[in-house]
């Protein structure tokens, strides 16, 4: 290389530079504002965000909870999500200058769809943006943080992320504020409060990270409970009955029930109910008794021998041992 008579390489043959590389991240960046993550449209109201800080148009990501094929690349791009519980519907303040991309348009998306509404700077990747998780309004970080100096820095480890964070015990009043754009409250000093617009790559994994944590363990704590209410059922089940029902009988006076392990439905107890109750049974039995006798007056000896209790003492008749053999269940 040089001094052959050939070129001689300079410095830009030699050292890749940035410049290049830098505009195209920029203008990805800038996309991630404009763009719906999962069809790729432009953003139109309503506009959702997930846990971790993706833009979707609300049309787009039903259609993807309906058939999750429509979209080649859905599973990569919001596998994560289980449901609309997992976003936050956006309050966003739109762009007077904004006009949707045409076809003969020669330079695309010039401005972005939204604005803070605050200090009215683009939401365009330039300067972070941040949605409040309370109401779903956005404003540029640096705005929202002049106004509310207590705002919580927001999700830079996993630990300030557990669902505990979000249980404040004290000084609940006197840490709320409102929005300042609808007034609604909220708490600024908690981390989970607000939820950044498409933070970088190691913030999008934390956040990643503590959903899934979060959700296994509201996982199991729902087995649990579980487990409880199953417990605390057979521990009912099994306790004896203390009160006796009772019941209307036609001339409006009430009856007691008795218990299944009562005396006197046993047949055990010194009481008259116990003597109705065994009578009725014996008096069914014979009834039944009766009616199995009469059904075999009309049958010959041969069927009647079939019905016959077994007598070991004696011996058999052939009558007897044939139906014997027939119908003898023989079990393996």
């Amino acid at each position: 290389m040089g001094a052959d008579g050939g070129s001689i390489p300079d410095r830009r043959d030699l050292v890749k530079t940035k410049a290049q590389a830098g505009q195209t991240d920029k203008s990805l960046l800038r996309e991630l504002y404009i763009l719906c993550a999962l069809s790729k449209k432009p953003l139109s109201k309503p506009v959702v965000l997930d846990p971790i800080g993706k833009l979707y148009n609300k049309d787009a990501i039903l259609e993807y909870f309906l058939d999750k094929s429509k979209y080649g690349d859905g599973e990569q791009i919001c596998g994560h999500l289980k449901g609309f519980k997992d976003l936050l519907t956006l309050n966003l303040t739109s762009n007077p200058e904004y006009s949707p991309p045409t076809a003969t348009s020669v330079s695309q998306y010039t401005k972005t769809p939204f604005v803070c509404p605050l200090s009215l700077r683009e939401m365009s990747g330039v300067i972070p943006f941040i949605a409040l998780k309370s109401c779903g309004c956005v404003f540029s970080d640096a705005a929202i943080r002049g106004i509310i100096p207590s705002l919580t820095k927001g999700p830079i480890s996993i630990k300030d992320l557990t669902p505990e964070q979000a249980k404040p015990v004290t000084s609940i009043e006197k840490t709320q504020v409102g929005c300042p754009n609808c007034g609604k409250e909220f708490d600024p000093t908690l981390q989970s409060s607000i939820i950044p617009i498409n933070p970088p790559k190691e913030i999008q994994d934390q956040l990643l990270e503590t959903l899934l944590m979060v959700r296994a363990q509201a996982k199991s704590s729902k087995k649990r409970k579980n487990v409880d209410k199953i417990d605390s059922g057979n521990n009912t089940a099994s306790e004896p009955v203390s009160k006796v029902s009772k019941t209307i009988t036609s001339s409006g006076t009430t009856t007691p029930i008795p218990r299944i392990n009562s005396p006197s439905i046993n047949g055990n107890g010194n009481g008259n109910g116990g003597k109705g109750i065994t009578k009725s049974v014996q008096d069914k039995l014979a009834e039944q008794e009766r009616i199995r006798l009469k059904a075999q007056e009309g049958m010959s000896e041969a069927v009647k021998a079939m019905f016959k209790p077994k007598d070991n003492g004696g011996k058999k008749s052939g009558a007897d041992e044939f139906f014997g053999r027939t119908f003898t269940r023989v079990s393996c």
